[in-house]
């Protein structure tokens, strides 16, 4: 017989299943099925120790984890989905809860055309800002540091959906899962 998860041991896995606020136990194999169809509704600084270990120990036993995240932010029956970075290890993220703008020049450049003077920002909003204004992002001249500071944002959380038309906000190009 297949160890029973307790939900209400986990905070993250209580947040995800909140559609089912009767149901009490899952199975591992449950566990695992429902982080991956809404990983983009973990949220990863929160994450308690023994979260991260159930995490890790249900990806030892049933491989990596594959997140699907919503292309759009919608919530017709007929969604598209993507397929995230395969995750092997969760982890504590590793990058600031804070970026100096001027750290990252692509941010730095897009911030100060768009009149944002050098500053902090937290990560959210880093994530944000390349969301909203990815049009004006050179991939080619951006220097390792910068990707690996934005390939952290995006697991952390989730795809970038690009703004790519500065005039209609509603553009959106298809969904960045790594750099």
């Amino acid at each position: 017989m297949k160890k029973m998860i307790r939900i209400d041991d986990y905070m993250s896995l209580r947040l995800i299943m909140w559609s089912f606020p009767s149901l009490e136990v899952i199975s591992r194999r449950e566990a695992y099925e429902h982080l991956a169809s809404k990983w983009e509704y973990v949220h990863l600084r929160s994450l308690e120790d023994h979260e991260i270990e159930l995490i890790n120990g249900l990806i030892d036993e049933f491989g990596p984890l594959v997140p699907q995240y919503r292309t759009f932010q919608t919530y017709s029956a007929d969604r598209p989905y993507t397929s995230g970075r395969p995750i092997e290890r969760v982890s504590r993220p590793r990058t600031p809860r804070t970026a100096h703008v001027a750290d990252y020049p692509q941010l730095h450049k897009s911030a100060l055309r768009h009149g944002v003077s050098d500053q902090e920002m937290t990560c959210n909003e880093a994530f944000l800002w390349y969301t909203e204004h990815w049009y004006d992002i050179d991939l080619d001249s951006m220097g390792d540091h910068e990707k690996h500071f934005l390939n952290e944002l995006i697991f952390e959380f989730g795809p970038i959906l690009p703004s790519v038309d500065p005039e209609d906000e509603d553009v959106v190009g298809e969904p960045i899962i790594s750099v």
